[in-house]
């Protein structure tokens, strides 16, 4: 069939020359089973979260190992944790992942662990106990399909908020963790996780850092009678023992990294709000209209919307309120004749600027539409997508 093989060709031509993190063509004396690139993928990663440099190198490393094809035989490729504060990129960096791996950002097996907070949950874990409605099925909240992947491409499963479950739900996973098995209650299926990437995240001890946080930040006299109650403590020290308190040690052991994610600074601020200002043109695009903020907008949105404690999902609430209600009204009041059709290259140029603590959005005539801010203000990457 040389015209199937002639397209497959024109495919990964094309895909190399997208720097697709998939399908990198690199030679090499080993000749691997994964298709992923993991130099390739760690560098997408740089480019779409904001700060978090270690834990991404961490995870390129990993990836390096697993497209090596080292990892140990009847376990998961690798399992790790990611603690850190609300809102700092643990749940989007998996998000990421898929997409590189897979195409889509929704392309991997998603648990919310804070349902299965009560002890007889587990069954929607291992599945209904022989005797009981949907033992026969052997019905679970597993995809089994997206824990499998592909010969190529390894399946992504991730535990959401894991120090909410309930302590059998976590018992029920640690199989999983060690072996890669789960063998349902009803006896008569076995779900297969040895080719995939387990993810857990967590905030277990993120209360307590930002409770020392605020002490920190009080009069001179209460913080002098804290420093002599207590010995100062690092942020790793405290959230090591929140997680040793609230996970068993067998259950620990079963995980091959934890990864601690950084707190979001003000650093950060201008880059989450550049990702959300693409988010929109992409929704715009095909309206044949793009946004820009100018300096002054972007500057008032980072300094009334960030909050320490929530992360970029606090940018990304104030961008709604402050950009897109302004930018709304100034859509709905544009003159019918304007582009707006599929076929139509964006033409028409919105650019909103401060004025009075608010943002007020305009129409720019006769001026090309840029995707860019100017080169002294565009971030060196893009936030995540919350």
């Amino acid at each position: 069939m040389p015209f199937i093989n002639d397209l497959l060709a024109e495919n990964r031509t094309h895909t190399r020359e997208a720097g697709s993190p998939v399908a990198a063509d690199q030679p090499s004396a080993l000749q691997s089973r994964f298709s992923f690139d993991p130099q390739a993928i760690t560098d997408l990663l740089k480019q779409r979260l904001a700060g978090q440099r270690e834990v991404i190198e961490a995870l390129g490393e990993q990836l390096r190992i697993v497209k090596a094809d080292l990892c140990e035989p009847g376990r998961p490729l690798y399992v790790t944790l990611f603690i850190g504060d609300t809102g700092v990129g643990k749940t989007e960096i998996v998000r990421l992942l898929a997409q590189a791996i897979h195409g889509t950002t929704d392309s991997f097996c998603r648990l919310d662990m804070n349902t299965l907070s009560q002890s007889h949950y587990s069954a929607a874990v291992t599945g209904a106990p022989p005797g009981y409605v949907g033992s026969k099925e052997g019905t679970t909240l597993f995809n089994e399909e997206l824990i499998k992947g592909s010969f190529d491409r390894p399946g992504i499963v991730l535990f959401d908020e894991i120090e909410k479950a309930s302590n059998d739900v976590a018992r029920a996973l640690m199989n999983v963790l060690d072996t890669g098995k789960l063998k349902l209650a009803s006896g008569n299926r076995e779900l297969d996780f040895s080719n995939c990437l387990i993810f857990m995240t967590s905030n277990v001890g993120s209360k307590a850092w930002m409770q020392v946080q605020r002490r920190a930040k009080g009069c001179w006299h209460q913080r002098l009678i804290n420093l002599m109650r207590t010995q100062p403590r690092s942020r790793r020290a405290l959230i090591e023992d929140a997680l040793h308190e609230r996970f068993d040690p067998e259950f620990i052991n079963r995980i091959d990294r934890v990864e601690l994610f950084e707190p979001l600074s003000s650093d950060h601020l201008e880059t989450i709000v550049q990702l959300e200002l693409e988010r929109t043109n992409r929704r715009l695009k095909h309206k044949g209209i793009e946004v820009q903020l100018t300096h002054s907008a972007i500057d008032l949105l980072c300094e009334q919307g960030f909050d320490a404690e929530f992360g970029a999902r606090a940018i990304r609430r104030s961008f709604r309120q402050r950009v897109m209600l302004p930018l709304a009204d100034c859509l709905l009041n544009l003159p019918a004749s304007l582009p707006a059709t599929p076929s139509t290259p964006p033409l028409t140029l919105i650019r909103g600027h401060a004025a009075e603590g608010q943002i007020l959005f305009k129409r720019v005539p006769d001026e090309p539409a840029s995707h860019t801010l100017p080169k002294d203000r565009s971030p060196q990457g893009t936030a995540q997508e919350m």
